[in-house]
């Protein structure tokens, strides 16, 4: 096996259980490693601190697996990591049968998601040494996880461009439908496995069940409605009313199937900025507000233009609340943290010539664990306030 040496100190970040590995951070390789092996890593004094994934390709240049120096990156290894991922979603009593099952480093596997819906998982790899071992972990989560019926693969995003990877999908085991429902708390989705996206962020799931609970007998504005998830909670929950607004006419198509036994949902496509602004001149308010934008930050460098957007949507969302009503922002941009949210928050508020209170700080369901090492592996915050 190929080995891999790091400079001076630069073993420390994985010493505290930060998988990733740069390229500045290498000395020296000996062997020729294939792009997407296994490893062997040393530190400056030639001492052994892991396995990891290779590919000099990439900038993280190695995502380091295993401390262990008797364990072997195989199928037992594999299937131990599925088997902790999958007891841990066990222990956290998820009121849904739709849920993350693996989060990437936060379940010590870099580059995989698997999300499970009912009796169906979908998969995606993100790097090329998950690529490399994805059979490992398919049979892995064949043999881990009870009552499977089908794995189907969505290997898709910027994170496989970044790593010389096309986009890959299709069915990996067994037998997959287009559709299936799954329901979430008391509500119930129509879940496309197959299409481009599955209509369905699990990660919002405890913040969806907070909005329907503060909804009844209320009138609801669903801003990115996406398929409808926080428009449906509030109206299981008993509001009088959800309008949803979203650039994409087939998600909202989708939202139309998931309310179509309710009546008073109002659906409007629309570029959100125009969309609010309109509203707001035409005097309309809301009972409850949710704003949930897409990633306006993919990184850093776009952190200023992303917060002056966040801000104009917030203004514009306090002004479409009634005084006294609820109003919810998220952002799901990793580059944007709490406190850079809050800023673009308090900078609404005040030019709004409002006052607000936070009622509730709001973070990504429990099934995407944050790894206290990775603090990328947190990237969903928000705040419910109260408009005063």
């Amino acid at each position: 096996m190929s080995k891999i040496f790091i400079k001076k100190d630069r073993e420390r970040m994985w010493h505290s259980g930060h998988p990733w590995m740069y390229s500045g951070a290498v000395e020296k390789i000996e062997g020729n490693p294939e792009a997407g092996s296994v490893i062997e890593v040393y530190n400056w004094k030639k001492e052994f601190i892991g396995y990891g994934h290779y590919n000099k390709n990439s900038k993280i240049m190695v995502r380091m697996l295993e401390k262990d120096v008797n364990k072997k990156i195989d199928l037992n290894w594999y299937s131990e990591k599925v088997k902790e991922a999958y007891a841990l979603r066990e222990m956290i009593n998820i009121n849904s049968n739709g849920y993350r099952l693996i989060h990437s480093e936060s379940d010590s596997l870099p580059g995989v998601i698997v999300d499970r819906f009912g009796d169906y998982l979908v998969v995606q790899a993100s790097t090329l040494g998950m690529e490399k071992d994805k059979e490992f972990l398919i049979e892995a989560l064949k043999k881990e996880i009870p009552n499977l019926k089908g794995i189907y693969e969505k290997s898709e995003g910027d994170g496989r461009k970044l790593e010389g990877l096309p986009e890959v999908s299709g069915v990996l085991f067994g037998e997959v439908p287009d559709e299936i429902e799954i329901f979430e708390g008391e509500a119930k989705f129509t879940i496309d496995l197959k299409g481009q996206k599955t209509g369905f962020y699990s990660d919002q799931r405890d913040n969806r069940i907070l909005m329907g609970s503060l909804s009844k007998d209320k009138d609801f504005l669903d801003v990115c409605s996406y398929t409808g998830g926080f428009s449906l909670h509030a109206m299981v929950n008993g509001a009088n009313s959800s309008t949803l607004i979203d650039v994409s006419e087939d998600v909202l198509n989708v939202a139309r199937k998931n309310l179509i036994k309710y009546k008073n949902v109002e659906f409007i496509k629309g570029n959100i900025f125009n969309v609010l602004r309109d509203l707001v001149k035409e005097g309309r308010q809301w009972d409850v507000v949710n704003l949930d934008p897409p990633k306006l930050a993919p990184n850093r460098r776009d952190l200023d233009k992303a917060l002056k957007a966040y801000k104009d949507i917030i203004l514009n969302g306090i002004k479409l609340t009634k005084k006294g009503g609820l109003l919810s922002i998220y952002s799901c941009s990793g580059a944007v943290t709490s406190v850079d949210l809050r800023m673009a928050l308090a900078y609404a508020v005040k030019d709004a010539g409002v006052k607000a209170v936070i009622v509730n700080q709001l973070h990504q369901s429990p099934c995407h664990p944050i790894s206290v090492a990775v603090p990328e592996t947190e990237y969903l915050k928000g705040f419910l306030i109260r408009i005063i």
